[in-house]
């Protein structure tokens, strides 16, 4: 993920890749992923490793890299960044993770909703389209 990238060309094209990115990840890696969620509770070493190391270290360079883009004026001038950072991380973890187990699922194709999260999440952030 070029979350940490210095010079940006194209801001739009960034933070789609990284939407992209992250979504293809964690779509592959759906089933582990809720392997690691459900045994956490009963096993704290992994809950420290998965909540805490992984995803926390995710979530702090996405917090990161808001604040760096606001900060060049490249994205709307957000409340809290560590809130918008979760909202951009569960966003996709629901629809590339969880909606596969949704007791009231919607039939959606997985190319529809890699698309409408994308779209909706990168049109949320940038000032200039």
């Amino acid at each position: 993920m070029s979350l940490g990238r210095q010079r940006v060309m194209q801001p739009r094209q960034e933070i789609n890749a990284i939407v992209d990115e992250l979504y293809e990840t964690l779509t592959r890696n759906r089933n582990g992923i809720k392997l690691l969620d459900r045994s956490a509770p009963d096993l704290p070493e992994l809950a420290a490793l998965w909540f805490e190391g992984a995803r926390g270290r995710l979530l702090q360079l996405l917090t990161q890299y808001l604040e760096d883009r606001m900060r060049r004026k490249l994205f709307y001038a957000l409340p809290d960044t560590a809130t918008a950072a979760r909202l951009i991380l569960e966003t996709v973890v629901f629809w590339a993770v969880y909606r596969h187990w949704d007791a009231g699922p919607q039939s959606t194709s997985e190319a529809v909703a890699k698309e409408t999260v994308q779209h909706f999440l990168v049109h949320s952030l940038l000032k200039r389209f």
